[in-house]
């Protein structure tokens, strides 16, 4: 795991925080105060929490970076509490962005229980986040259907790892089949969409407003 901030006192409370979860083992890389550092020091999968507070970048993005030198990797945004981070969620999520803690009174509880969901490769995502993907999802699929093609269960499972951003080699190793069959599924899921490349499944791309009264 490695922190990606330019807060000491930020870096130390998350230090704290794994070093006093026992059960989370995991190896704390020495923290990254700027993108640079953090694509230098190490080619190696992990689970990076990007802090939005103190970096002043596009945390999408910068993912996306991080995720083309070290692919396979995690990735956790801290938040500044507000109340209009529904929208944002989305972006994020869209981006490849596992989870997502709010920096309130309680967040350093929350940040373990994060942490550990994220390691097990699930996610730390609010429920209208996810609903508002699926229905974008939804929308793609049930416009394909108009035009008379369909997916399989397993190319609509595909797709939607497409849909944030995921390399073909993350899928394989996600859904535990090879980059070859990963590849030829993505084949016949952009031929079906009429897409020249995975470019075209951002939701920017497809034409999807993402907007808070999407709960």
């Amino acid at each position: 795991m490695q922190i990606v901030s330019s807060h000491p006192l930020l870096i130390r409370a998350v230090s704290g925080i794994v070093s006093h979860a026992k059960d989370l083992a995991v190896r704390v890389l020495p923290p990254a105060f700027s993108e640079a550092e953090a694509i230098s020091q190490s080619d190696a999968p992990r689970l990076f929490v990007l802090d939005a507070c103190s970096l002043h970048t596009d945390l999408g993005p910068l993912a996306g970076r991080c995720r083309a030198s070290a692919p396979g990797s995690k990735f956790l945004a801290l938040l500044p509490p507000r109340d209009d981070h529904h929208s944002e969620k989305i972006r994020l999520f869209t981006w490849g962005i596992d989870g997502f803690v709010e920096l309130h009174k309680s967040w350093q509880k929350e940040m373990s229980q994060a942490i550990r969901s994220i390691l097990k490769g699930q996610l730390w995502v609010p429920p209208e986040v996810l609903l508002a993907f699926v229905k974008q999802a939804k929308a793609l699929l049930d416009a394909q259907l108009l035009h008379g093609r369909f997916l399989t269960a397993r190319e609509a499972e595909i797709l939607q790892l497409l849909m944030r951003r995921l390399t073909n080699k993350e899928i394989s190793s996600g859904l535990g089949i090879s980059e070859r069959t990963v590849k030829f599924h993505v084949s016949n899921i952009l031929g079906k969409l009429q897409l020249e490349d995975r470019r075209g499944l951002s939701p920017g791309k497809l034409g999807f407003k993402i907007s808070a009264s999407e709960a």
